[in-house]
């Protein structure tokens, strides 16, 4: 499809739902892929708040919606709309994308943490037995976490603040380490300067995935000593809304191999379009419309 005047009546669609939308890069990014690759569909974004989420959902798969993207907030009342989930959300118990399989069953999936690991590994990096460390506890830790362990990754320390006080991030990690025994999982205070410089300096890959360094704290770092860092470690900041974190160039000038968050946000829309449109996303497009779209050239 080139313009809106190609809509027609065998037109179909896709949607992402949560609150708030305004800024949401979702509808740029999979309405590229159908007007590159002459696709029948359009993409849409609906405001919905968490109590809004279930009748939204139904709505949608009424009307023959082919995937519905889950945002914030509704990303768990979402599960109730589906017949089975995916080994991702299952451990995090939310999910992020659902649509029908071969049988028209509704799956809900969570491509959070397979779209971060797709873009390492598209960068050359292999997983498997390699030590990590995390940063963060929320919903996106999480999901990086658990992902981490289904690719292999058995060696992982998660470093937040308070750590011990965050309850979904210990049913996740008891989740794991019941299911994985041979998962050596730490979990270590962000404020425990020791333990996080022993974590960091022998890490791997270090992904940092809190909201420091976003808007309201853009010259900050969860990364208090950068010399904790080790050369060649691949490090990765999930934030996107600029390019280059102050974590990203304490990393560089360590001589870190660096990925930025709009590689996991387009490994992640990778995953989904594969799901929903039952194709290959043209990646190098897609990210070259995102480019010019948030840096305005």
């Amino acid at each position: 499809m080139d313009s809106i005047t190609d809509i027609n009546g065998t037109t179909q669609f896709a949607a992402v739902i949560g609150q708030p939308l305004s800024h949401s890069l979702s509808p740029i990014i999979y309405n590229t892929a159908f007007k590159t690759q002459d696709v029948n569909m359009v993409y849409l974004a609906f405001e919905t708040s968490e109590a809004e989420t279930i009748d939204r959902i139904n709505h949608l798969k009424a009307l023959g919606v082919q995937g519905i993207n889950v945002t914030m907030p509704g990303k768990m009342a979402a599960m109730e709309t589906v017949d089975s989930l995916d080994k991702a959300a299952a451990y995090v118990q939310a999910v992020n994308m659902i649509t029908t399989n071969d049988d028209g069953q509704w799956i809900g999936y969570n491509t959070d943490g397979a779209g971060l690991w797709l873009a390492v590994k598209n960068r050359g990096v292999s997983l498997a037995g390699k030590r990590l460390v995390i940063f963060g506890s929320g919903a996106t830790s999480r999901i990086i976490l658990a992902q981490a362990v289904l690719e292999g990754m058995l060696d992982i320390t998660v470093i937040a603040r308070k750590i011990q006080e965050k309850d979904h991030l210990l049913t996740v990690a008891h989740a794991l380490t019941s299911d994985y025994p041979e998962l050596v999982l730490n979990l270590v205070d962000l404020a425990d300067a020791p333990g996080v410089e022993e974590a960091v300096s022998k890490a791997e890959i270090v992904i940092q995935s809190t909201s420091v360094g976003m808007s309201g704290s853009k010259d900050q770092s969860i990364l208090a000593n950068a010399e904790w860092l080790q050369a060649d470690t691949v490090v990765m900041d999930v934030i996107y809304e600029q390019m280059e974190t102050t974590f990203m160039k304490q990393a560089k000038a360590r001589g870190c191999k660096v990925i930025g968050g709009l590689d996991m946000l387009v490994f992640q829309a990778k995953l989904n379009y594969q799901l929903f449109a039952h194709r290959e996303l043209p990646v190098d497009e897609v990210f070259r419309t995102i480019e010019s779209r948030i840096h305005g050239h």
